[in-house]
């Protein structure tokens, strides 16, 4: 039998502003149904950028938890393709969100992941300009008279807090949040996300773009064979995970939550709202939580009277994804950095009043999702190494199981057209 030829990808050409839309405009029109996205892009920069400024920049980012920063001055900083941001509790205790650029000739403020502004203030390291923590000017030493103060406060990032998490925007017009809001009150404010508390974080540095890590995480077709531990308590990635689901309500539903599906993720948003995504699971073979051996590692959370063996995913717009058990939940964060890197972002949370050694072991609660978040890395970043070669041709997704996958890249491709004949 003879061999097929070899069909090598052709080089994506990007000349000029109107020789990348109409390059760009044909790589979109060649583009088949039901199958992965042609290989640009996945490590095009150009195309890279056309994405950060037309589909991310927009949308609400959670960015942590207010238990990071609980007194006046606290801060972290959230970073984003090339953009810095402060985060910082303020003297009344409202969450400030300014650029990390500073007034006077734009060094960075803050250059510590996180920490405390001494004093109450924020300085600039470079010529000292001082700053309160709301991001006005304090003091420019020795600037003339006639320098007005007032309209040299740092850059203002819009920022919302909802059940204690914290989202920013970095664009000047943002999404509607109110939907996000309403989302979570009904899901993460069941099980007291308000008043938990953050016990670890992770930051993974993905060597890969940053559509093959949301890909990833959007099926779970990859979970037997890539996340074994997952697979042992998590009923997703089976044939019957709806019976499982329906058989674990029935079983233990005294215990549970009331929590309605809600479905406004990956499609096109006609009013400007953020997109939501809510689904309820059951846990498998008798596991209560995400655990090594699916027993609880940690109080309950929230409303629950018992563990019901049921766990919460929700979604925020593309890069945020959450999970909530019945005794801990688990942000998580895609941030890209460049068009081949992606920093994937995990952070663990418990009951506000929890002691660990007393009430939980920190390495219990989160063993499953370091491994399996470790586990992740190194598959997509197996997968862009695949994809950058020139052997690499589309291929089909598994209907249904990569149905979701499908669906965020129906909703990409439908997203860089419009961005495409902007």
């Amino acid at each position: 039998m003879p061999h097929q030829p070899i069909m090598f990808q052709k080089p994506f050409k990007a000349e000029g502003s109107q020789g990348f839309r109409q390059n760009l405009s044909e790589l979109l029109a060649n583009q088949q149904s039901g199958l992965t996205l042609q290989q640009p892009f996945y490590n095009s920069p150009e195309i890279y950028r056309l994405e950060v400024e037309n589909l991310l920049m927009n949308r609400w980012h959670c960015v942590g938890h207010v238990s990071s920063i609980p007194k006046a001055g606290d801060y972290f900083l959230f970073e984003f393709d090339s953009e810095s941001v402060i985060v910082v509790r303020g003297e009344n205790g409202e969450v400030h969100a300014h650029a990390n650029v500073c007034r006077h000739r734009g060094s960075r403020i803050c250059s510590k992941q996180s920490g405390h502004a001494n004093g109450g203030v924020l300085v600039c390291p470079y010529h000292a300009w001082v700053y309160k923590l709301d991001g006005s000017l304090r003091n420019a030493r020795m600037m003339p008279p006639e320098f007005d103060s007032g309209s040299h406060g740092l850059k203002p990032v819009n920022v919302e807090v909802a059940e204690g998490l914290i989202f920013l925007n970095l664009s000047d017009e943002p999404r509607e949040f109110s939907v996000v809001a309403e989302m979570l009150s009904a899901t993460a404010g069941k099980f007291g996300w308000g008043d938990a508390k953050v016990i670890h974080e992770e930051r993974y540095s993905i060597d890969a773009n940053w559509k093959l890590a949301l890909e990833n995480q959007v099926e779970c077709y990859h979970c037997g064979p890539s996340h074994p531990e997952f697979s042992r308590v998590h009923s997703q990635g089976r044939p019957n995970t709806e019976q499982i689901t329906e058989q674990t309500r029935a079983a233990r539903g005294e215990h549970g939550i009331d929590i309605s599906p809600i479905d406004k993720w990956a499609e096109r948003e006609t009013r400007g709202e953020e997109a939501v995504f809510v689904e309820r699971h059951g846990m498998f073979n008798n596991a209560l939580t995400a655990s090594d051996g699916g027993q609880p590692v940690a109080p309950l959370m929230g409303n629950a009277s018992g563990y019901d063996g049921l766990f919460t995913i929700m979604y925020v717009g593309q890069l945020n994804h959450f999970l909530a058990y019945s005794d801990y939940g688990a942000i998580f964060r895609y941030t890209p950095r460049s068009v081949t890197q992606t920093d994937f972002h995990v952070t663990w949370l418990v009951r506000g009043d929890a002691k660990e050694g007393v009430d939980f072991d920190k390495e219990k609660v989160t063993w499953l999702w370091r491994i399996t978040a470790a586990a992740d890395k190194r598959i997509v970043e197996e997968n862009q190494i695949g994809v950058n070669s020139r052997f690499y041709t589309p291929g089909p997704y598994a209907d249904p199981i990569e149905a979701k996958t499908q669906r965020f890249i129906d909703w990409y491709l439908s997203e860089m057209s419009l961005a495409a004949q902007a």
